[in-house]
């Protein structure tokens, strides 16, 4: 069998209705050598059918449910390209994609990733093209965050000698736009600059740096890039080339009754990854010990306002009450870090309604 050059995975949970879509934006890209790997989490819907109705354009897989870091692991495991990119089974890609980011790890050798713009969508006419910033606003509502304080170096884009002809008649502007590159990890661990599901990696690169931490629910690819910036260069293009859609179904969606939880939950996973990366070579946690502590009381901080107002309703209060006590455990730890929260620690003992 001829070898692609690119592998792209699409890990999926019932996602039968939507999967389509995003298999056909694959199929649809100006660039042709790739292979599409579909690894079925286990659905319990009509997601095998649909695949297998592609043939032999699409290499289907079933595994038993193990979570989405368990269904990349498969995918990465099966996958025989040079380049790795993942596509989440509701998200779709520019016809352009492949082609620009499989063209700039040519250019770029000493790279061992390509990241890009996004952008965000939904099915009742909202469409962001330049997305990222406002999907991760907490990180870039600071103005001296920039991809030019991010990244060691840049170029203007044309330099780079990969712009799509078809992205360049597409949008002409592209030519304004820059390629940032260099190691990030210091910055990375602090905001969550990157979106990954526009990362292209290198294969050898994934072979160092082993499977995907399938115990992680959420923060699963923070963890992964984050393994994989510590000590390699990364390459951002201003230039989305994912779409990624907005709706109900989502894994991570909050427009649910217990979406308090979902968002303690979302904060305390992404504390513990941070963490685990913060302190895992105590030689960088000396020497950062100032900025990482700061970061870490914030990260504490940023459970415990979710868990306080867990046991805040009436409706949820005898279902969610402790969560307060446990509030007052990460407060705590905001004082060990140097940054007492002192007035939401009193708070922490009011009932509900003043806690609100």
């Amino acid at each position: 069998m001829t070898v692609p050059k690119a592998s792209v995975i699409i890990p999926t949970y019932n996602r039968a209705h939507l999967i389509s879509q995003a298999i056909d934006s694959v199929l649809q890209q100006t660039f042709s050598n790739f292979e599409i790997i579909v690894v079925d989490d286990g659905s319990t819907d009509d997601t095998e059918a649909v695949v297998k109705a592609y043939g032999d354009r699409v290499r289907y897989v079933w595994t038993p449910n193990g979570g989405i870091g368990h269904a990349r692991n498969v995918g990465m495991q099966l996958a025989r390209g040079r380049y790795f990119t993942f596509l989440d089974s509701d998200d779709l890609l520019y016809p352009y994609a492949l082609e620009l980011q499989t063209r700039l790890l040519e250019r770029f050798p000493a790279v061992s990733m390509v990241c890009a713009e996004m952008t965000g969508f939904d099915d009742h006419g909202f469409l962001e093209r330049y997305h990222l910033k406002n999907y991760h606003r907490s990180s870039f509502r600071d103005p001296s965050v920039t991809f030019a304080a991010i990244f060691e170096s840049s170029m203007p884009l044309p330099d780079a000698c990969a712009v799509p002809e078809d992205l360049l008649r597409e949008d002409p502007s592209v030519l304004e736009r820059r390629v940032y590159y260099g190691n990030i990890f210091d910055s990375y661990l602090l905001r969550i600059v990157l979106c990954q599901n526009t990362a292209m990696l290198r294969r050898e690169v994934v072979a160092e740096i082993g499977p995907r931490n399938e115990h992680i629910y959420n923060y699963e690819e923070l963890d992964y890039l984050l393994r994989l910036s510590r000590n390699h260069d990364i390459l951002f293009v201003d230039v989305p080339t994912y779409k990624l859609r907005y709706h109900d179904g989502q894994i991570s969606t909050e427009a649910r009754s217990d979406r308090m939880f979902i968002w303690m939950r979302k904060q305390r996973a992404l504390l513990h990854v941070t963490k685990r990366h913060a302190l895992a070579d105590d030689t960088y946690y000396q020497h950062h010990r100032e900025r990482l502590d700061r970061h870490l009381a914030d990260l504490h901080r940023g459970v415990a306002v979710p868990m306080m107002l867990l046991g805040a309703g009436n409706a949820v209060g005898r279902k969610y009450g402790r969560y307060a006590r446990y509030a007052r455990l990460y407060l705590a730890r905001c004082r060990e870090y140097g940054n007492p929260q002192s007035a939401l620690y009193a708070a922490s003992f009011a009932p509900g309604p003043l806690r609100r």
